[in-house]
């Protein structure tokens, strides 16, 4: 416990605007890495943690894995998985987040559903059940976090999207009044062609200042995706590759922070059936 002490410091000290409370270390697979963050607008697999909102435009049934090693530290591993499935009366999606080590670990499991009320409009909404656990000293803390989301297409190449994240302020503990994040991300989506698309979003969190990012996306050939992103909270660049081979897609990016230094991600994403009228 001891040896493992001074990472703990240095976990909600260094990553202080990741952790805090607790209950917002979460992956928003690799594409987003690339982004920037910029991923609000956008429908696949990883709406389950971007926009459960956008979900209900998801017609495949989706599965997603995902690994980020956060500034190259083992004890700051993040591992995800994703599943969705679009019915007739909607989307349903689970998605799970495991964070950390055994002297520390931030772990989250959550249950969406979502539904298209207009070809332009989609609606969702999730609940999470969200522990964290430090060493023996302050012990384990659980709650229930809710999410809204929305997803609007004014046009066949504009999506806008807006997503609530813990719009209650749960607390995760009495101690210093200890909350979970309250974050409001809105963002949009622009494709000036098949090839090229570009994302502007804006994030505010209750504790922090505004955060802008943006992320621009290149499909020079329709298997190939290159992105890169930025943002402006901590001065962080990104850039990922995409492959897409038949129903599968494979993502790997970095991000390179400004105060903390480069982490890398990789997610894949299997997507299978179709929506059933």
């Amino acid at each position: 416990m001891f040896i493992r002490l001074p990472i703990i410091i240095f976990l909600f000290s260094g990553f202080g605007y990741e952790l805090r409370a607790g209950g917002n270390n979460e992956s928003h697979g690799a594409r987003s890495v690339a982004m920037g963050g910029a991923v609000v607008s956008s429908v696949d697999i990883w709406s389950t943690s971007n926009n459960p909102g956008a979900l209900g435009m998801l017609d495949h049934y989706g599965l997603g894995l995902s690994y980020e090693s956060r500034h190259l530290l083992p004890e700051a591993g993040l591992k995800s998985f994703a599943f969705a499935a679009p019915v007739s009366g909607g989307t349903f999606s689970l998605v799970g987040h495991s964070y950390g080590y055994a002297s520390f670990s931030d772990n989250r499991i959550g249950l969406a559903y979502a539904r298209k009320l207009a070809k332009f409009l989609s609606i969702g909404v999730q609940l999470n059940y969200v522990n964290t656990q430090i060493g023996d000293v302050y012990g384990s803390r659980s709650t229930m976090v809710a999410e809204l989301g929305a997803l609007m297409k004014p046009s066949e190449k504009l999506s806008v999207g807006v997503h609530l994240y813990n719009p209650t302020r749960q607390k995760l503990a009495d101690f210093d009044n200890e909350r979970i994040p309250t974050l409001l991300a809105i963002g949009s989506t622009y494709e000036f062609s098949e090839k090229v698309s570009m994302t502007l979003q804006v994030d505010k969190d209750m504790d922090l200042p505004i955060n802008l990012r943006s992320g621009i996306e290149y499909v020079p050939v329709e298997q190939i995706h290159i992105r890169a992103g930025y943002a402006t909270l901590n001065s962080s660049f990104g850039f990922g590759l995409g492959v897409v081979w038949n129903k599968m897609g494979i993502d790997v990016a970095t991000n390179w922070d400004q105060q903390l230094g480069s982490s890398a991600s990789a997610s894949l994403s299997y997507y299978f059936g179709k929506r059933k009228s």
